[in-house]
């Protein structure tokens, strides 16, 4: 059965799956989330027009939030639903995707640590029922929290798209996975996923230079690779 709510499917499927270092809540919301706090869009505009493919690391400020994107195979790409994506995000939706490999992971992290980001999200390949993980991690790489989600991708083009959003009880959260479920396309989980506008909540000021947070990235997006080669091998 399709999953039409989106407040009900990520209610069901954003569950916890691994220990938090602090407490941490899903949000199965935009609205609900957002009342939480200030936050601060990132329209993923901010890195090229649709049909740009992002090499990554890269970063952008906006606000007081400086947002960068990886991805273990070193591109991602810029869609916008309706143009050149057909999904379940609200028509003119500007995205964030997976480049290309079915194997890749899609890492989003924060200049400063924040205390919450949530976006709607969908797989970028498959359609039908999807399952996946988003798993949070703090400054120094440790897990804070894993977090299983799970919907159905059609082409509706509706705004059904389920909404993921996550707020700490600490501004702790530094990186963010994204991995959904490739077995029906016989490849192991995967980072091709699609997201839309992420709002972020709670940026403490700035701690750590930006450069070290392009080593994360690549620290990150680099383990990933090795443990994607080695399930695949």
């Amino acid at each position: 059965m399709r999953l039409t709510s989106i407040g009900s499917a990520a209610a069901l499927a954003a569950m916890l799956i691994a220990p938090a270092s602090a407490g941490i809540i899903p949000y199965a919301s935009r609205t609900a989330f957002d009342a939480q706090g200030t936050v601060t869009s990132i329209d993923w505009s901010v890195f090229g027009p649709f049909g740009t493919t992002i090499s990554t690391p890269d970063f952008r400020t906006v606000g007081s939030v400086t947002v960068g994107v990886a991805s273990s195979q070193g591109e991602l790409s810029r869609h916008d639903e309706g143009t050149d994506f057909s999904g379940d995000f609200a028509p003119g939706d500007h995205l964030l995707t997976d480049a290309g490999s079915e194997s890749d992971s899609f890492i989003i992290s924060f200049g400063a640590p924040v205390r919450g980001f949530g976006a709607q999200v969908e797989p970028d390949y498959l359609t039908g029922d999807w399952s996946g993980t988003v798993t949070l991690y703090d400054a120094s790489s440790t897990v804070i929290g894993t977090f299983a989600i799970l919907g159905t991708r059609g082409t509706a083009e509706d705004n059904s798209a389920p909404f993921f959003g996550f707020i700490s009880s600490v501004a702790d959260i530094s990186f963010a996975t994204f991995v959904v479920d490739q077995s029906a396309i016989s490849l192991p989980p995967a980072g091709a996923v699609a997201v839309n506008t992420m709002d972020v909540l709670g940026v403490v000021p700035e701690s750590s230079s930006l450069s070290m947070a392009a080593a994360g990235l690549l620290g990150l997006a680099g383990m990933f690779l090795l443990r994607r080669r080695a399930i695949t091998s």
